[in-house]
């Protein structure tokens, strides 16, 4: 793939950021990611109308491979529009927020609390709708709320998902323990903005997120472990946040291992989160980062070894430790003094 065709709204001299964009991702995007996005906006702004993978990481000093995981980021997080040619390759990237009008669709999509006691009871009628009323409490062990029901209708009524997609998705946040609708809305937001409209949908998407924890265990040598929640997170950071590859974490728990000497995600986590704030995106990165490690390391020495007294003729002097040494001479021409004292007497 030689160029991307890059399609703006923007005035030459001007580079657009909206509050809301700033809201809503600057906090948790990853830092690449976001000099990589902020660079396409400031091409498009130019007017260039195309340029190339090669270009932006020569320009953003980075890989082509972090920079198409950042485009691919931010089309997942639908802020970019992306096409691709008949290879598999981005031939075209537009901005969403900025040049495109929302469709009727998400014009009409309202919050859980905007859907009504009438909407709700009107949805009621539907047999498949009071079924998941009815499934929701058993999982739940209680009654529903109002607040419960209405975002079951949302999910139904405004998210599109089918009563099997609900009826699947409540089991799943429940069987992790998370029986909270508020992680179950979080869900199910996510499993909308995938693109997830079917019961095989989701389950493959499970399979995958937890085939990616389960294969980071194994590198460590817990083949038979299963995450408790606050390894996931860790685990998840490493993935989203750093956004590393995962032969990158392999990498850290082989050292992990080597350095620990046993299974340590805590040990593995200092090894990464360093790499992270070194900004290692690549094994070059790893092996730059190691020879510094090494040169630090043989510059203390020097300096420790500068800082040592050197041997002199008095302290290198090995004290005798026989009959003959000074004290007991002494001590003995002071005993014969005494003596012939005594004598006289």
């Amino acid at each position: 793939m030689d160029t991307i065709r890059i399609r703006s709204c923007f005035s030459q001299d001007v580079t657009v950021i909206s509050n809301d964009f700033l809201d809503r991702f600057l906090p948790q995007a990853n830092g690449d990611f976001l000099k990589i996005y902020l660079y396409i906006l400031r091409t498009a702004g130019m007017n260039k109308g195309s340029l190339s993978l090669t270009g932006i990481a020569d320009r953003m000093n980075c890989t082509e491979n972090d920079v198409l995981r950042s485009i691919r980021y931010w089309q997942k997080e639908g802020v970019l529009d992306l096409k691709d040619d008949e290879e598999g390759n981005v031939s075209e990237i537009a901005f969403i927020s900025y040049c495109k009008n929302p469709g009727p669709e998400e014009e009409t999509i309202l919050k859980p609390s905007d859907i009504s006691s009438e909407r709700i009871a009107k949805l009621n009628e539907k047999e498949d709708v009071r079924e998941l009323f009815y499934i929701a409490q058993q999982y739940i062990g209680r009654p529903l709320t109002k607040s419960e029901s209405q975002k079951i209708c949302y999910f139904y009524d405004q998210l599109g998902f089918s009563s099997d997609l609900i009826d699947y998705l409540i089991e799943y946040c429940v069987s992790r323990g998370h029986g909270n609708f508020s992680y179950i809305e979080k869900v199910a937001l996510n499993w909308h903005k995938e693109g997830i409209s079917s019961v095989r949908d989701a389950r493959l998407a499970v399979q995958n997120y937890h085939r990616e924890y389960y294969d980071i265990l194994k590198a460590l040598g817990l083949d038979n472990h299963h995450p408790v929640e606050e390894e996931i997170r860790i685990m998840k950071q490493w993935l989203e946040k750093y956004n590393f590859p995962m032969s990158m974490i392999r990498e850290a728990c082989s050292r992990t291992i080597m350095g620990a000497g046993k299974p340590s995600l805590k040990y593995a986590d200092g090894i990464l989160s360093k790499w992270y704030r070194a900004g290692v995106r690549s094994f070059e990165d790893i092996e730059r980062l190691d020879a510094e490690h090494a040169r630090s390391g043989i510059a203390a020495t020097q300096k420790k070894n500068a800082r040592a007294p050197k041997p002199t003729a008095f302290n290198s002097f090995e004290q005798r430790k026989d009959d003959d040494n000074l004290d007991e001479l002494l001590l003995k021409k002071t005993r014969a003094l005494y003596g012939s004292m005594n004598k006289e007497e």
